[in-house]
């Protein structure tokens, strides 16, 4: 192989263990954050509005399902877009309020969001979430 093709070879190579590098220490962030989602206060704060918008009177303590379906299940089985528009615009006829012109929820709802999905996926358990250390 001619010296120019073995130094393309070579800063291919380096490309690409630095890549394969790179990605590993997002992965390895990535796994932390979701494991502190619990803990940050964005999720803390959104957990809170929940408790004073009482989605527990309906959606049960753990937001799991009573009178009204779970609210993660319903993380789980949908979009991202799905869960902001179900939340911000109810269902009135099925007794969801709207939540669009409440400031407290409207102004968290990408927080609420992380919040159901961390706990449709498992990185945030059901209950208070905790505040950190």
């Amino acid at each position: 192989m001619p010296r120019w093709g073995q130094r393309r070879a070579r800063t291919a190579l380096i490309a690409l263990v630095c890549l394969a590098a790179a990605t590993a220490v997002r992965a390895g962030t990535d796994a932390v954050e979701a494991g502190n989602a619990a803990a940050d206060p964005a999720i803390v704060s959104a957990w809170r509005t929940l408790r004073a918008a009482d989605c527990a009177r309906c959606h049960g303590k753990d937001y799991e399902g009573l009178a009204a379906p779970s609210i993660v299940g319903f993380a789980r089985s949908q979009s991202r877009e799905m869960f902001v528009t179900a939340i911000l615009d109810g269902n009135p006829p099925r007794g969801m309020p709207a939540y669009r012109d409440n400031p407290h929820v409207a102004d968290r709802i990408d927080d609420i969001y992380r919040y159901f999905a961390g706990r449709a996926n498992g990185s945030i358990p059901d209950g208070p979430p905790s505040r950190g250390k």
